[in-house]
């Protein structure tokens, strides 16, 4: 009893000592502040994202991949809403020239321009090998090409493609020459549209070409996106790198970014050509989209027999690949 008469002493003057300062705490503190306004659950409102389709994927549509990721962040951050909006580089030229800009951008390498964007923070994604994150954007996803060898039915050559030069500026696109092929080099959506398609054609092996792409998909933020939206689309952005996001981008027949995803193809076809890509060589989006139409001169000199300009060609690739 005598010990406990003394804990009890000893409690008593705690209390006395420091009871004073935390009551004048609390007197300070509104009670409706403290029990009924919420804590700053970040950005509310809607941001408008951007996607500009120079290229496709496999198989789907990346737009409404990106569209249901986007609903997926906002059951886990409610009141912030975030519009996809998908357009080809025609229509995204057309809104800049009437001032129309989004708060960030998904495009693909060469599609924009460096200055359109903010400065971002370092992430921590462990990419794969040969992708990186530049001062202004940060990729996602990634695709690439293939050659198909030509089949033939009665005599005829099943495919009309381009060669290997033009297949470096994104084959398969409208602008991209084609000609009759014995080898037809191709990005990967136009391979799953023959392998889809085929119309009596025999499709049983697409082989890779090499590491090489330009078909990476980024991601950044306009440079006038005030800092709320800046860091909500932050968060937004390394959501979508998270390792749970990055395992379904193989459904579109596209690659993860990290290095820790394990890739799994949607179909057997493409198992030779996600090896293939488990290392990449691409370019500097940036660079890239200064020297595009240079290099798309030189490809199509080159085709016409220039030997010059094959030369020219290969030495602005090699500047641009990063």
């Amino acid at each position: 009893m005598k010990a406990l008469r003394i804990v009890s002493c000893f409690a008593l003057v705690a209390f006395l000592l420091f009871s004073p300062a935390l009551l004048k705490k609390g007197a300070q503190e509104s009670f409706t502040d403290a029990r009924f306004v919420r804590k700053d659950k970040g950005y509310q409102g809607t941001i408008v994202l951007y996607h500009i389709v120079r290229q496709r994927p496999y198989t789907g549509s990346l737009t409404k991949w990106l569209s249901d990721r986007a609903e997926a962040y906002e059951k886990k951050h409610r009141g912030t809403h975030i519009a996809v909006e998908g357009m080809d580089e025609a229509a995204f030229s057309e809104r800049q020239e009437y001032g129309r800009g989004a708060d960030a951008y998904s495009f693909f390498s060469g599609s924009v321009y460096e200055d359109l964007l903010q400065p971002l923070s370092d992430f921590e994604t462990p990419y794969r090998d040969g992708l990186f994150q530049t001062d202004r954007c940060v990729p996602y996803a990634y695709s690439g090409y293939a050659k198909l060898i030509k089949s033939e039915q009665n005599g005829q050559s099943a495919y009309y493609g381009s060669d290997l030069t033009a297949a470096r500026l994104g084959a398969g696109r409208d602008d991209a020459p084609e000609e009759k092929a014995d080898v037809l080099y191709l990005d990967l959506r136009r391979a799953g549209d023959l392998i889809r398609y085929k119309d009596g054609f025999a499709v049983s092996e697409l082989e890779p070409i090499d590491s090489f792409t330009d078909a990476v998909c980024w991601l950044g933020i306009d440079r006038n996106a005030d800092e709320q939206k800046a860091a909500a689309l932050t968060d937004f952005f390394a959501f979508l790198q998270s390792e749970d996001v990055q395992q379904t981008v193989n459904a579109l027949g596209m690659l993860s970014v990290r290095s820790d995803v394990r890739d799994t193809p949607p179909e057997a076809i493409l198992k030779p050509i996600y090896k293939t890509y488990a290392t990449v060589k691409t370019v500097d989006p940036f660079r890239y989209q200064k020297m595009y139409d240079s290099l798309l001169a030189d490809a199509v000199s080159a085709r016409e027999g220039d030997a010059d300009a094959a030369r020219r060609f290969a030495s602005r690739l090699e500047e641009v690949i990063r």
